[in-house]
């Protein structure tokens, strides 16, 4: 089956290391624009099939943004400067309790290797990025549970290719991902994924492949994330 993903994941500016609202540099209507609070800044890629085409379009994003500011830092994560910032993901196609699962499983497993767990449980907190979080959409729906995933473009890569994946091992592999996790640990899960699915388009194999190197690593979520994109801020 074909669908294609979107996202407007959100990122915290500062300056000289200190908060700054992004509605002081960035409009609503825009790429890179702001979220409804306006004091965060929200990235706005549009849609496609491809994970590795939308994570090159957000670069493209990330680098007009640090070109029209170039003194800010952006941030990533769940819990930034007192804010509950999110990843949400959308999908063109109908929602149900089987994808829902399966996003849960397949992208709350990232999560739980990845992620800051202390700022993921601030932002649960605040009573935003629970389970099973979702909106139906005149395109299909949004999945509202993931934080910003725009720490590097091999977490954002992986992210996208994962919820493409989940997607289609229930549509086409007609996988049960709350059974196949079982108890598992999260990256046990992970690493062994690729083996149970039947259906895995040539989009998703770069993902697959930065998976497992990232699973390797220990991630800085307080980090400003221009330097992970090759985005250097100007002395």
């Amino acid at each position: 089956m074909s669908f294609n993903l979107g996202c407007d994941p959100e990122l915290i500016c500062r300056r000289n290391g200190q908060f700054v609202p992004a509605h002081n540099y960035f409009k609503s209507q825009s790429s890179f624009g702001l979220d409804g609070c306006e004091s965060t800044a929200e990235i706005r890629p549009g849609f496609s099939e491809s994970p590795v085409d939308l994570t090159s379009k957000i670069y493209q994003i990330l680098d007009y943004g640090h070109d029209k500011a170039p003194d800010l830092e952006f941030y990533a994560g769940h819990f930034v400067d007192s804010y509950a910032i999110g990843g949400h993901t959308h999908f063109s196609c109908e929602s149900t309790t089987q994808i829902i699962e399966a996003l849960d499983v397949v992208l709350g497993s990232l999560s739980n290797c990845i992620d800051d767990k202390m700022q993921r449980q601030k932002r649960e907190r605040s009573g935003y990025g629970k389970r099973g979080a979702y909106r139906k959409k005149h395109y299909g729906f949004e999945y509202r549970t993931p934080g910003s995933f725009l720490l590097s473009p091999s977490v954002t890569l992986v992210h996208l290719t994962l919820a493409k994946l989940a997607v289609i091992g229930v549509l086409e592999d007609k996988i049960n991902f709350v059974e196949l996790k079982n108890g598992h640990h999260s990256c046990t899960f992970l690493k062994s994924l690729k083996h149970s699915l039947h259906t895995i388009p040539d989009d998703c194999q770069e993902g697959l492949k930065e998976l497992d190197s990232l699973l390797s690593k220990k991630l800085n979520w307080g980090q400003d994330i221009l330097p992970n994109w090759g985005l250097r801020r100007c002395a």
